[in-house]
């Protein structure tokens, strides 16, 4: 892949997120929505602007950026556990989301400080995070199928949500597990796997997008 087309794959993905903006400000004009629609709002935010200061940082600065992708990573983390807490119906799941967000700051703080550094990409806990979350979605999809509150479960603002995290972060894991160990950034793989990354962005966006127009609706 050339330089031009990771140019405009990664545009995509960076602007994409305006989308799914757009629709949680309509969200907001009805009362009272639940804090799922809000966590899930602010998630789109966090991911808008740390896109756009990584953008800066590199193409003007030439700074390096992995520090702010850590500390969006673990907001994300954090986030979306507090999506999934909120969404669980039986205490122990909410209690696991709870321990899990303890856990995982002070492991990807000890990892930033004491194994993988600032100038690297801290893609154990890209990979620690991705696990964690793609589980969270089947713990969901175990109670949604056990409870089944809605007959039709395309109109579920969750659904929605868990389809687009559980894509994904299934479709990157390897990428996160793999990109800072097994290939060369001087290599074209390397932006080719990028791309597919920032593909798969652009498109929870486009399916966060749904769940934020379901959220307006209901």
């Amino acid at each position: 892949m050339d330089m031009e087309t990771f140019t405009i794959v990664r545009n995509i993905s960076i602007l994409s997120v305006i989308l799914p903006l757009i629709f949680f400000i309509l969200a907001l004009r009805k009362p009272q929505q639940p804090a799922t629609v809000k966590l899930l709002g602010a998630l789109i935010f966090a991911s808008g602007l740390s896109d756009f200061i990584c953008l800066i940082l590199y193409k003007y600065f030439r700074i390096n950026s992995n520090p702010v992708i850590l500390v969006y990573v673990v907001m994300q983390y954090i986030l979306l556990s507090l999506v999934y807490r909120n969404a669980y119906t039986l205490r122990g799941f909410k209690k696991m989301t709870i321990a899990g967000i303890i856990v995982f700051v002070a492991f990807a703080v000890v990892n930033l400080f004491f194994v993988q550094g600032m100038e690297r990409l801290n893609s154990n806990a890209f990979s620690i995070s991705s696990g964690v979350l793609m589980f969270y979605c089947l713990v969901y999809f175990y109670q949604l199928f056990q409870e089944l509150p809605e007959p039709y479960i395309e109109r579920m603002f969750m659904f929605w949500v868990s389809a687009a995290v559980f894509i994904y972060f299934g479709t990157n894991l390897f990428l996160f597990a793999t990109v800072d160990r097994l290939i060369d950034k001087n290599d074209n793989q390397f932006l080719l796997s990028w791309a597919l990354h920032n593909g798969s962005n652009a498109f929870k966006n486009v399916v966060f997008a749904i769940a934020m127009y379901i959220a307006g609706r209901k």
